[in-house]
């Protein structure tokens, strides 16, 4: 279990103060700080964090403004409202709660006024927010890696082979099916979970991901993939023919001498995912005219799944079902027999029913709230002096990864005992579990927005007049938030294939949250030609005494039903 790093306020005040003063030696305004490392990465462990060293807030995604003078502005989501005044000092932070129909780029880009002097991390900023900080303002690129000093340190795992019963295609089958939909000659890959997909390889460089760091130049032949010299490469990496593994400091060099070999003059980069310092490299290489922008990268081939990835990614969900069954049935047990157990006793415990499942690595920091913490909805702070009483409701999310390196994802909520909930508890449990019923089990057209799907998630809770901050679905694969595919406010479209989460939830500050979380495979709906319907992955029974069956429809009832027949076939249900 990695232990929740804090940073004293006073530290996080020094750092704004250091930060500050270098702004106005470079007669800089504002400085603009992302939650990125240089891989762009979603989930930065916070010793690699800048934003953290200069906020102390800790959830995996948010946008800072740092003015010459004054309070940092920390931009966070949904997710995060509850979380982030809890976490940082008010009197340092101004917590920018952005809406749910809102970028966090969006509103920071409106809040930075026009021809203003600004600062940026090159390594650490996205080539499109480059773009967009440079329309109407004067930009610097500087390095505060002699500023404010963060001691994150590349792991000594090293990068294997994952062999073929654990993973679909080889990468030589990618090759041919990407190079089919294009004429380009290579794409440079910067998204690490595109690298491990395209490689076949897992390294677990940091908390929670499977995949390693490095950057890759995917020809229609080959992969070329650039790791950094100090980083372990197992011997089982030369089992992959079709991918070379370039260990260097030196990438321009090495794109220079492949660009000759193989002949390449255009490449495909993503913005989104290439940081601005990366992309001088590239344009120095092969010349800004041959760097094509197409959002996603590799995205949209690793989010619809084969063959041999579903029957993985089956098998990784059969294992994980069983930890948080097995979790749940631990915690019912314990409060049961008297024994005490506290939030942080949780937390713990789901990590060895997990690691009994043969896991390697969760798949992120596991949330574990309980009573009043369960409407956090990105809780990541378990307590040991918060005690599991016989009358709390507690909201349990977690994921793992097994054999193939897929990562797993799975919310439910529960009584800790057989104890009569609340009316309250009640009711906002059963339009929860209304809403994921009724995505669930939606027939619709190929091809339909995701935005579409996210209606029928909403509409029961929206009829009870409440809502939730955060999306209904994503896709999940190599990392547990994989593009591609959202149910929320999106127009990606939905195909066969997709892997994607149905999450509807309902938070209520201090007294507690309900979310009820299925992963599904995107199939055909057999007797409907150009439709498609979801087939669960997740197979765990959801709480009897929280659920009132007078709010259910007919069909919702029968689909229950049908649910809790199959978990108790597999003895994962607690009717």
């Amino acid at each position: 279990m990695a232990k929740k790093q804090t940073l004293d306020n006073t530290q996080v005040g020094q750092n704004i103060k250091t930060l500050q003063a270098l702004m106005n030696e470079n007669n800089l305004e504002y400085f603009y700080i992302s939650s990125f490392d240089e891989y762009l990465n979603e989930y930065v462990p916070m010793n690699d964090c800048r934003r953290f060293y200069l906020t102390s807030f800790s959830g995996s995604v948010a946008e800072v403004l740092v003015p010459a003078s004054g309070k940092v502005k920390l931009y966070v989501d949904g997710r995060y409202h509850e979380q982030a005044d809890l976490e940082v000092d008010l009197s340092l932070v101004e917590v920018v709660k952005v809406p749910q129909n809102k970028s966090l780029a969006a509103n920071l880009l409106e809040d930075l006024p026009a021809d203003k002097s600004l600062g940026y991390e090159a390594k650490r900023t996205s080539l499109k927010m480059y773009k967009e900080l440079s329309k109407n303002n004067d930009v610097t690129a500087i390095s505060l890696d002699s500023s404010i000093s963060m001691d994150g340190k590349l792991s000594e795992n090293p990068v294997r082979f994952i062999e073929k019963e654990f993973r679909g295609n080889d990468t030589k089958e990618k090759l041919a099916n990407i190079f089919s939909a294009t004429k380009e000659d290579a794409y440079f890959v910067t998204a690490i979970d595109s690298l491990a997909w395209i490689t076949n390889c897992r390294g677990y460089h940091l908390p929670n991901l499977s995949s390693f760091l490095g950057t890759a130049l995917v020809t229609k032949n080959k992969v070329y993939a650039f790791v950094n010299p100090s980083i372990n490469l197992d011997d089982s990496v030369s089992k992959n023919t079709d991918a070379v593994f370039i260990k260097t400091d030196d990438l321009e060099s090495e794109l220079s001498k492949l660009k000759s070999s193989e002949n390449i003059k255009s490449v495909i980069i993503d913005g989104s995912m290439l940081n601005a310092d990366l992309f001088i490299t590239l344009k120095n290489c092969f010349g800004e005219d041959n760097l094509k922008n197409v959002p996603g990268g590799l995205v949209s081939f690793h989010s619809l799944k084969d063959e041999g990835e579903i029957k993985e990614i089956k098998r990784s969900f059969n294992l994980g079902d069983t930890a948080i069954y097995n979790t749940i049935k631990w915690v019912k047990n314990s409060v049961a027999n008297g024994t005490q157990i506290s939030e942080l006793d949780l937390y713990k415990q789901t990590t060895i029913e997990y690691q009994k499942q043969t896991a390697l690595e969760q798949s992120f920091n596991t949330i574990a709230g309980v009573g009043p913490n369960g409407s956090i909805i990105h809780y990541g702070d378990p307590k040991e002096d918060v005690k599991i009483k016989a009358d709390d409701m507690v909201l349990l999310d977690s994921g793992g990864y097994f054999d193939g390196g897929f990562a797993t994802d799975t919310t439910r909520t529960f009584m800790a005992s057989s104890e009569e909930p609340t009316a309250k508890h009640k009711e906002i449990y059963t339009l929860t579990l209304k809403g994921m019923l009724q995505c669930q089990h939606a027939v619709f057209p190929e091809g339909t927005p995701g935005i579409v799907l996210d209606g029928y998630a909403r509409k029961p809770i929206y009829d009870a007049g409440m809502d939730f901050m955060h999306g209904t679905g994503h896709g999940i694969g190599v990392h547990v938030h994989e593009g591609g595919v959202r149910i929320g406010k999106s127009n990606l479209p939905m195909k066969e294939g997709q892997v994607v989460s149905i999450e509807p939830g309902i938070y209520i500050p201090g007294f507690g949250g309900v979310r009820l979380e299925n992963i599904a495979h995107v199939v055909k709906a057999e007797d409907k030609p150009g439709f498609l319907r979801f087939d669960p992955l997740v197979y765990i029974g959801f709480e009897p005494s929280l659920i009132e069956e007078s709010m259910l429809t007919k069909d919702e009832l029968t689909w229950l039903n049908e649910y809790e027949n199959k978990c108790s076939e597999l003895g994962r249900s607690f009717r």
